[in-house]
């Protein structure tokens, strides 16, 4: 089992190694397990999230760094800047099984650097490196620079660009140069603790588990993920772009600030622009038999420094909230974009997010004056111009930085903000999947799509409440792959990756017997640890006055499509009921605390 936690203090330069408990192994199993379990008992509720005492936790599964395929993956978690609350990110690439690689299951910073500094891990080797010629880089160069630094060309290099310097509050980590920890401002914490990067260089494989089952478990997956290749599935050949059209169809698409649920000009957008236009390289994570990560050439772009031979190839997340809803659908427009986004170090959702709400508070006459001239949908140069505004913090862009949420009350624009506990919306709009708002209004961290949707393909035309159940399963499902650090997109596998697959798989890793009841239990644990944490922050306000949608999507309905005329729920009474319903099965009371119960049950002290 995992057991070794790497702890470094960044004020006073410390470095120290400990034991994790084996209760908090077996309650917390790993990724944002361990996340949210450090968090709940080191972190001082009210601390400023960018102050010495806020960590950054970072923590691969139980499972990385084995044969285990779709575990190219790591959780890393602090508290957000950008809500205030609780907040871990899944990471694809290669830098979680490289932790592991060094003996290390757990890495906890904390503190602060009075100078800009890097981490260097070789192994057992931990130093804290001046970083004063790192300081001002792009993710890109600061990868390059310090693997010449560390004479290590295979180090995996966890960095942040200008905007994480710059304390966007929205700003990201990244790792192999664009796997990025988008939500919620992780990038903002490295910068206030000074801290520029983190290099990873390990020697030696995980030897925990049962081998014979672990081959076994990487042999069905392999097969698994062949009988959807050969079945045709679309993510295997364009990766997630081929969602574009797909969620536009479904109205799903966000467009021009969530006004619509499809674009009209989404053609533009589409996976077969890709792969006509441009020359495209798959790029896989650690041991993927998916593989639905590209990119692409470089050369063929003249805003791209010479040196480099490729960039990446947007996200659908990123082909949404850079393209339909900045009214954008220039392709290589939407290229440079995420280009620029990954080079400094934003999430794309949140800075489509941002720019979005000002075109229409724009477009809509509630705010005025020169440093809004031009700033429209489908501006291609201001677009262009405000990611470079925000990073840096200039003009609007400072205002920006702080977040949708903060911006909509520094302009009086809140009707304009589409969040969730000051996150914003990634890009599925809840008017066009019946119980999908009740996910994204009850998640802890916030408007993330990557917390459960419940299994159903309706829309919203009548109660909720029937697919609840599913919504739970789905919760905990998503709460044990993100424990395990384990992808996704192994619902993309055929048959799908589901919950008594997590069990073999964390059976054979920890070679010991477990049981569905036992990550049930791990999963409710945690989903509810994370209400506590957040609980601590909302004073004497209760969790119910945060589970809430925004105004847009429970009163304007959509215009068109295959939901026109519909909002996320029925009607106001039909989302209270649901939340009623979720809460109580979930161990919580009328309000959204957790009952006394519950909390002794899952052994929550």
């Amino acid at each position: 089992m995992n057991d070794k936690l790497l702890r470094i203090n960044l004020t006073d330069y410390s470095i120290s190694t400990e034991k994790i408990p084996e209760s908090v192994v077996l309650d917390y199993m790993g990724g944002t397990g361990y996340i949210t379990y450090y968090l709940y008992k080191e972190l001082e509720p009210k601390i400023d999230p960018l102050s010495p005492e806020n960590k950054i936790i970072i923590a691969p599964g139980p499972i990385q760094g084995t044969k285990i395929p779709v575990s190219g993956r790591y959780a890393i978690g602090t508290k957000s800047p950008l809500t205030g609350l609780y907040l871990d990110s899944n990471v694809g690439g290669f830098l979680g099984p490289e932790i592991r690689f060094t003996g290390y299951d757990l890495i906890i910073i904390e503190g602060k650097s009075s100078k800009p500094v890097y981490i260097s891990i070789k192994d057992q080797k931990v130093e804290i490196k001046d970083a004063k010629d790192l300081w001002g880089k792009f993710v890109y160069e600061t990868d390059v620079l310090i693997k010449a630094l560390e004479r290590e060309p295979k180090m995996r290099v966890l960095t942040i660009g200008p905007a994480g310097e710059n304390l966007v509050n929205f700003a990201c980590s990244s790792s192999d140069n664009f796997r990025n920890a988008g939500r919620g401002g992780l990038g903002a914490v490295f910068g206030s603790k000074n801290l520029k990067a983190v290099a990873v260089k390990g020697s030696t494989r995980p030897t925990n588990g049962d081998r014979e089952k672990i081959e076994s478990a990487r042999k069905d997956i392999v097969q698994r993920a062949k009988n959807a290749k050969d079945d045709g599935h679309l993510l295997y050949k364009h990766g997630t772009s081929w969602l574009v059209k797909v969620a536009s169809d479904l109205d799903h698409y966000p467009t021009r600030n969530w006004q619509s649920g499809e674009f009209e000009d989404i053609d533009k957008l589409r996976h077969e622009v890709f792969a006509e236009k441009y020359k495209r390289f798959r790029r896989p994570c650690y041991q993927c038999p998916i593989g639905c990560s590209e990119t692409l050439d470089a050369s063929v772009f003249d805003w791209v420094e010479e040196d480099r031979k490729e960039i990446a190839k947007p996200e659908y997340e990123t082909l949404a909230m850079l393209g339909g809803n900045c009214g954008i659908s220039d392709s290589e427009a939407v290229i440079h974009a995420n280009y620029l986004c990954n080079e400094l170090g934003l999430d794309t959702i949140s800075t489509g997010s941002a720019i979005a709400m000002t075109m229409e508070a724009i477009e809509k006459g509630l705010v005025e004056g020169p440093e809004f001239d031009d700033v429209e949908f489908g501006n291609i140069d201001k677009f262009l111009e405000l990611i470079d505004k925000i990073a840096y913090r200039q003009d609007i862009g400072d205002i920006l930085a702080d977040g949708v949420a903060q911006a909509a009350e520094y302009w009086k624009i809140e009707d304009l903000a589409i969040h969730v506990k000051k996150l914003p919306f990634a890009a599925w709009d809840p008017r066009a999947k019946l119980g999908l708002g009740l996910s994204y209004a009850t998640a802890a961290v916030g408007a993330s799509h990557l917390r459960g949707w419940p299994s159903t393909s309706e829309i919203p035309e009548k109660s909720a409440i029937k697919v609840i159940d599913s919504l739970v399963e789905q919760q905990d499902l998503k709460t044990i792959k993100d424990c395990l650090s384990i992808c996704h997109f192994t619902h993309s596998i055929k048959p799908a990756l589901g919950f008594d697959d997590c069990v073999n798989i964390l059976s054979a890793a920890w070679d010991k017997e477990v049981t569905a009841e036992d990550l049930t239990d791990v999963a409710r644990r945690i989903w509810i640890m994370k209400r506590l944490f957040n609980m601590r922050e909302f004073g004497d306000k209760k969790p119910i006055e945060f589970d809430n949608l925004p105004k847009r999507f429970m009163e304007e309905p959509l215009p068109s499509g295959r939901a026109k005329g519909k909002t996320a729920f029925v009607n106001d009474e039909d989302f209270i009921e649901s939340r009623r319903i979720l809460y109580e099965k979930r161990g919580l009371d009328a309000e959204g605390v957790p009952i006394e119960e519950e909390l002794k049950r899952l052994r929550i002290k």
